[in-house]
């Protein structure tokens, strides 16, 4: 859905917030084990994060009647504040990966779990800022060729590459679009 600037740009400021904190209270009151354990599920939350993204991606935005003209108008619009209202997207992180990784586990990893999710979300957030708007420059300029496969994905007739901060799961899923765009030109997605 469009967002104003100020909500576009609230999930850099809070998710990073929420991340820092839980990095700092989490090192501070665990022991090197509870620690350790709490990281691999960090690392275990970005990995799920990565597959969610291709999903959400592919049968969410593009296939389900609900979302899909919502991701269409990103696609009409690329430059323009499309996304989801922070407070949104936390409810489904708590609701859909913290609470049953708690539920199954424990505290310590179901946290560490969220975090990484969280993490995985707010670098997607970033790549995909980055990519289109081609701000912040120093990260934009590392990231051509995650630009070229996403202006595949915008510009090509063919449905793929729909993962954006990874091609992983479009080479596992046999959806890696290897036709050159049609225009390179829009690869900076400037009108």
């Amino acid at each position: 859905m469009r967002l104003s600037k100020t909500a576009y740009y609230a999930d850099f400021a809070v998710y990073g917030a929420v991340i820092t904190a839980a990095v700092i209270i989490t090192g501070w009151r665990s022991s090197v084990h509870d620690f350790s354990v709490w990281l691999l599920a960090v690392v275990g939350g970005v990995i799920i994060w990565t597959l969610m993204e291709y999903i959400i991606h592919r049968y969410v935005f593009h296939q389900m009647p609900v979302f899909s003209p919502m991701h269409g108008a990103h696609h009409e619009a690329p430059l323009a504040f499309i996304g989801t209202p922070t407070w949104l997207s936390l409810m489904v992180i708590f609701g859909a990966v913290f609470l049953p990784a708690w539920g199954l586990g424990s505290l310590n990893t179901a946290s560490g779990l969220a975090v990484g999710f969280m993490a995985g979300f707010s670098w997607y957030g970033l790549v995909h800022h980055a990519i289109h708007h081609r701000k912040p420059r120093l990260i934009a300029r590392r990231l051509i060729v995650a630009s070229r496969r996403h202006a595949q994905h915008h510009y090509s007739s063919q449905p793929g590459n729909f993962g954006v901060t990874t091609s992983f799961w479009d080479r596992v899923f046999g959806t890696v679009l290897t036709t050159s765009v049609e225009s390179s030109a829009r690869t900076n997605y400037q009108s």
